[in-house]
């Protein structure tokens, strides 16, 4: 099978995933082993447009490796894991190492968030081709903007 037909057939199987759990995030000790998941980061409370302008200051700073700015929204980030949720959760929360893209939520901001948790169980390439599909449509205030690459 070609690269072409590999990715129209891994393109369907996206298209046609779902979650095998879904759940909002509650705290690290309470969440269970995943491998492989999506994570959507949003903003419950506050004004966005005032968040966007705090992570922008807190990015200048450059005292952390930070996501990518796209415009203000309240989902704030749209990602995917499959190494290890709770470590890729922690350095967005801000307890890793700073070095590392991502929000550090705890050094900057101040307002209200929730994290829903999709677990899929397919193939890396394919959860890919869902976050890539998520954010696109969900037009995320950081990170990246749709499919990898664009």
């Amino acid at each position: 099978m070609g690269y072409l037909d590999t990715l129209i057939q891994q393109g369907y199987i996206a298209k046609t995933a779902l979650p095998v759990q879904e759940f909002i995030f509650s705290t690290l000790d309470d969440l269970p082993k995943i491998s492989k998941a999506i994570y959507i980061i949003e903003q419950v409370d506050g004004d966005i447009n005032q968040t966007f302008n705090h992570f922008l200051t807190f990015k200048e700073q450059a005292t952390h490796a930070c996501a990518k700015l796209n415009a203000p929204c309240a989902v704030m980030y749209v990602g995917s894991s499959i190494t290890g949720l709770k470590n890729r959760l922690k350095q967005h929360l801000g307890l890793g190492h700073k070095g590392t893209y991502a929000l550090h939520l705890n050094q900057w901001f101040q307002c209200q968030f929730k994290i829903t948790i999709q677990q899929y169980e397919v193939e890396n390439q394919v959860l890919q081709l869902i976050e890539d599909d998520l954010s696109d449509q969900l037009k995320p205030a950081f990170g990246k903007s749709g499919a990898n690459n664009k």
